[in-house]
């Protein structure tokens, strides 16, 4: 295991030029690997063979985290037990195994989540404090902007002057 986890980072530098910061390793049998990993903006999963020592990509399903939406990625169980990854247009089957569909979905959508995240997270402690002192300020004007009781007011003033037109109008005084 430790043998292919190497060989497979090696290839997926060489074929994306970058290091994977998390690799799932969906199947391992003699000439067949198949692997979800998280490069800094994409997931993928591939499926690869070794040809004479070689890895060699069968197919991949690559989804850039600008194309993602939440729940967008499918993972269904087909009848024969292979697992369909879908996104958009763009699909892959990987082969039957014990592990739920819906596990490989949520690591999917939870690695390009926490990607999404990282990317809007203030870096320091001080652009933190800045970021919830204006969100705290926003939140005050928007209360402020709520608060009804001026509009109570003009609600009573009305219901007034239409009990007032009513009177006026049945022949009543006051």
């Amino acid at each position: 295991m430790d043998a292919t986890n190497r060989e497979v980072r090696s290839w997926i530098e060489q074929a994306f030029g970058e290091d994977a910061a998390d690799i799932s390793i969906w199947l391992e049998e003699d000439e067949i690997v198949q692997i979800l990993f998280r490069l800094s903006d994409k997931v993928v999963v591939s499926d690869l063979s070794w040809e004479d020592g070689v890895i060699v990509e069968e197919s991949s399903l690559v989804i850039n985290l600008s194309n993602w939406k939440p729940g967008s990625i499918q993972t269904r169980r087909m009848p024969d037990g292979a697992v369909r990854f879908r996104h958009r247009s763009n699909e892959i089957m990987l082969a039957a195994r014990v592990r739920s569909e819906k596990w490989a979905g949520s690591l999917l959508e939870e690695w390009l989540m926490d990607m999404r995240g990282e990317s809007s997270k203030p870096r320091s402690r001080g652009k933190r404090i800045s970021d919830l002192k204006r969100r705290k300020d926003m939140i005050s004007r928007m209360l402020d902007q709520a608060d009804l009781t001026s509009i109570k007011d003009e609600i009573n003033t009305t219901e007034n002057r239409l009990v007032s037109a009513d009177d006026r109008l049945s022949g009543k005084k006051r």
